[in-house]
């Protein structure tokens, strides 16, 4: 379901870009949820660690795969707003309803990306 998890993507940074803090949340997993406990709680996180997926330049989708554990993988590049390159892997997981939420983003510098 590659098309579906780009658009969750997509859409998240959207709300990250809009500072719609619920839209946001709403993209994460219950875990993540738990974790961070209220919408303004979790962009204030994504904010100071996650700088280049809250306020990408711009994005663009490459790879979608599966890990081992069956979970689906969507990798994006990012460049951010100072020109650096990144390479972000969006780890998803489905819920009981069967929509599908953001698990966890990894977030590697590409080499050679200036600041």
């Amino acid at each position: 379901e590659p098309d579906t998890l780009k658009s969750i993507i997509s859409r998240q940074i959207e709300a990250f870009r809009t500072n719609d803090a619920p839209a946001a949340f709403g993209f994460a997993s219950q875990q993540l949820q738990t974790m961070f406990r209220s919408p303004d709680r979790y962009m204030e996180m994504v904010r100071r660690q996650y700088s280049p997926v809250f306020r990408p330049d711009k994005f663009s989708f490459g790879q979608t795969s599966l890990q081992s554990t069956g979970r689906p993988v969507q990798i994006v590049t990012i460049a951010d707003q100072r020109g650096r390159t990144w390479t972000a892997t969006y780890v998803f997981e489905q819920h009981r309803d069967g929509s599908w939420r953001i698990a966890a983003v990894h977030l590697e510098k590409l080499a050679g990306s200036s600041a």
